[in-house]
């Protein structure tokens, strides 16, 4: 953790004097039985985290101390004892055999060697390292040596034989038929006696955590500097810890220029005092994390809308060290953003005002599916246009007016001539054959435009209505509601069914009415195609009602949940992620005023739903002056 935030060493020399101490990380030096000998401590001058694999190499190399601190105790131990044994004649057999059961039961290889470098002791630890059998001597340790290493070991050891001197290599064993160790080896003078003594201690478990801890770092190394979105540690008063480049490219800043910098001083104003409650409430402990959107400053003055989401980063012990920043570049989707609800309001107005917002929508897409064939049938005919061998006939009429009164002798001898006339056949069928498609296009596209013209049309008679009271047919609104949603039944596969009484004609604005049964059609297609279902089904039903008709849309979809029933008409409620929620709220109030009801019926998720919408056969104003 950071020094200069921690109470006990804030004002400590070491950390406010030169040194700038701002890291500590310690492990207390415990013995198998609990008991404290000490503290491994390290020290930095940048306040940073271990990693949990740091963490445990940490341990490691604390034990790899506990480890050697006791075997010099133990041969300290063995050394009092031999002067004891030396100095009295008391000492029980018992006491003579402790240092050989301490030396052969030591976890580390013990040797000692003449001065002439042949050993003279080795415990049972020395044999095992270097695979030595029964029938081998203790000095063939050289054969359990790696081969690539047993070169600069040998001369080593002839080094410390010439000069004797404390010294400590490291080397890899190799046993035959074993797998490759990693040994730490340490020789000194012996102290009273003639000789050399020497520890050996296997650190391959230290090797193997080292190199997971490298790969750990190199990963964590390349994924945050490499990682496409911003990423930054900061501590609890928001001060940048470390960032990477895509962070720094974001603002437009170096690495250099953000250091002790905070987020606080990149947030736009207006969005400054959101920013810092969430943090506030993280730190706090009230929240997990903060997801929010936001405004950054960058280095240019530019403004940057930014999504980030921001966690804590806790030890061991739950307590937490820093923040964690994940920073993304929403600037683009915000204008779309603003942009479309710029023109989603001007949109809406516009409905609004001409009240046909259902209508319009159904009648623009027909129209782009049937745009959809008009382009394909252009795109067609220019492709035939410029795949014509209509030229063929201007490079045929050059070359026979080069001959010139030749003309006859070069259609009859020469043998480009005499294929003149299979040419002109062949290309006359292409001719004709390109003649009759570019014909057939032509009246497709002729078609189509006299169904867009139809369709727009259709619409702009129920716009020119809008607010006009006259009597019709409802069977006639209701197949008009139909076809301004044909093209979605065939594309998502709907069955519809017509269930047709006869009933009397109604006098209604039939504008109102188209608008009702286009949102109740339109919604009844998306319920049938969100259930999955492969026979999708809608029916339309037509029957007398007490003084008026009644028209349900019912469909074999989604259904709808027994809680959702009360609220389907309130303005602004929708279970469609792309619904606006106010079709339903605009329809039940186009009901009204027109002096009917819409209300809905369904058994619950999977079984569908039926839309019922009863209109009078007159306007409540004509029957109550009746």
């Amino acid at each position: 953790m950071d020094a200069t935030q921690d109470e006990r060493f804030c004002a400590a020399q070491f950390v406010v004097g030169g040194l700038g101490v701002r890291f500590y990380a310690g492990c207390a030096l415990r013995t198998g039985d609990g008991g404290t000998m000490g503290t491994l401590a390290v020290y930095g001058t940048v306040a940073r985290q271990l990693t949990p694999l740091q963490r445990d190499l940490l341990m490691l190399v604390a034990r790899q101390a506990v480890a050697q601190a006791q075997l010099r105790a133990r041969m300290m131990e063995l050394a009092l004892l031999s002067s004891a044994n030396q100095g009295t004649s008391t000492s029980t057999a018992g006491d003579a055999t402790l240092p050989h059961a301490l030396l052969d039961s030591a976890p580390v290889a013990i040797y000692h060697s003449d001065l002439t470098g042949t050993l003279t002791y080795a415990n049972p630890e020395y044999r095992r390292i270097f695979g030595l059998t029964a029938d081998q001597s203790t000095n063939d340790w050289a054969q359990g040596v790696h081969l690539a290493d047993r070169a600069s070991v040998e001369e080593t050891w002839n080094d410390f034989c010439r000069q004797p001197r404390p010294v400590k290599f490291e080397y890899r064993t190799e046993p035959t038929a074993g797998t490759v160790r990693y040994i730490c080896e340490q020789l000194v003078p012996a102290a009273g006696v003639s000789g050399f003594v020497g520890t050996i201690s296997d650190f391959t478990d230290l090797v193997a955590v080292r190199g997971d801890l490298r790969k750990a770092e190199t990963l964590f190394r390349n994924t945050f500097d490499q990682a496409p979105i911003g990423i930054v540690y900061a501590d609890c008063d928001g001060r940048f810890q470390r960032c990477n480049p895509a962070f720094c490219a974001l603002l437009g800043f170096g690495p250099d220029e953000l250091a002790d910098r905070s987020g606080g001083d990149f947030t736009h104003s207006d969005d400054a005092a959101g920013s810092a409650a969430a943090l506030e409430s993280l730190w706090k402990g009230d929240i997990d994390f903060v997801d929010l959107e936001k405004r950054y400053t960058r280095k240019d003055g530019s403004t940057m809308w930014g999504r980030a989401t921001i966690a804590l980063v806790r030890d061991e012990n739950g307590i937490p060290e820093c923040s964690v920043e994940f920073l993304r570049d929403i600037t683009e989707r915000k204008h779309s953003d603003l942009e479309l609800e710029r023109v989603h309001k001007e949109l809406m107005t516009a409905s609004r005002q001409a009240g046909m917002a259902e209508v319009a929508t159904n009648v623009l897409h027909n129209v782009g599916n049937i745009l959809n064939s008009v382009n394909i049938s252009a795109s067609l005919v220019a492709e035939r246009v410029k795949q014509s061998k209509a030229d063929g006939v201007s490079r045929l009429a050059a070359l026979l007016q080069d001959q010139g009164p030749r003309l006859g002798e070069f259609i009859t001898g020469d043998a480009r001539g005499k294929r003149i006339p299979h040419y002109l056949a062949t290309l006359g069928k292409q001719l004709t054959t390109d003649q009759e498609m570019t014909l057939k296009e032509l009246a497709s596209l002729r078609e189509n435009l006299e169904h867009i013209k139809d369709t727009v049309a259709m619409q702009q008679s129920y716009a020119k209505l809008c607010g006009v009271t006259e009597t019709v047919e409802v069977v006639d609104l209701v197949e008009d509601s139909l076809r301004l949603n044909a093209g979605a039944f065939v594309r998502h596969g709907v069955t519809l069914q017509r269930d047709f009484s006869d009933v009397p004609a109604i006098t209604v604005d039939k504008h109102k009415v188209l608008q009702i049964l286009v949102n109740l059609v339109r919604n009844a297609k998306y319920a049938c195609d969100e259930s999955g279902r492969p026979d999708k089904l809608l029916t339309l039903r037509i029957e007398p009602a007490v003084n008026g008709v009644r028209i349900s849309v019912i469909d074999n979809g989604v259904g709808i949940p027994a809680e959702n029933m009360g609220r389907l008409f309130s303005h602004g409620f929708t279970t469609r992620q792309s619904g606006h929620g106010f079709g339903l709220h605009s329809g039940a109030l186009a009901a009204q005023d027109l002096g009917g009801t819409l209300r809905a019926e369904s058994d619950g998720p999977g079984r569908g739903a039926a839309f019922i919408l009863e209109l009078p056969c007159v306007p409540l104003q004509d029957a109550a002056g009746a």
